[in-house]
């Protein structure tokens, strides 16, 4: 009967540590006073060809990467989360360009040599994004 307890502890124990995976995926939820508003920026700011979902009404989400997803949910008392979403890009220039052609201001492009290039603005709602292209 020992050796069954220790095995069932060792199998207790083995089972814990296997399960404890890191997470899967992420999803952002960020304030918004209109959806309706809100659904049509965040698709001119990502791009068409962004895959959208809309689980439930008053809730659109946007797959911005592998895994990740920033969803805008309306509220009545909506006030910015306070938290700052950004984005890597590839090109800095390139990036604020396409979206100063669709009428999105991303901000002044601040480098810090060899360290980052970034942006920082905000949604029309007042919550924070911003954009970073790595060296």
């Amino acid at each position: 009967m020992n050796w069954l307890s220790k095995i069932s502890v060792a199998l207790v124990a083995t089972s814990t540590f296997a399960s404890a995976e890191p997470f899967r995926e992420l999803t952002v939820g960020v304030p918004v006073s209109s959806i309706a508003e809100a659904e049509t920026w965040y698709l001119n700011f990502l791009g068409a060809d962004t895959e959208v979902m809309r689980p439930v009404p008053g809730v659109v989400e946007f797959k911005v990467a592998p895994d990740t997803w920033i969803q805008l949910f309306e509220t009545e008392n909506q006030q910015p989360s306070g938290a700052i979403i950004r984005f890597l890009v590839d090109d800095m220039d390139a990036a604020q360009s396409a979206r100063s052609e669709r009428g999105i201001d991303t901000g002044e492009a601040i480098e810090i040599p060899g360290v980052v290039t970034y942006s920082e603005f905000t949604d029309p709602f007042g919550n924070a994004l911003g954009l970073y292209d790595l060296p």
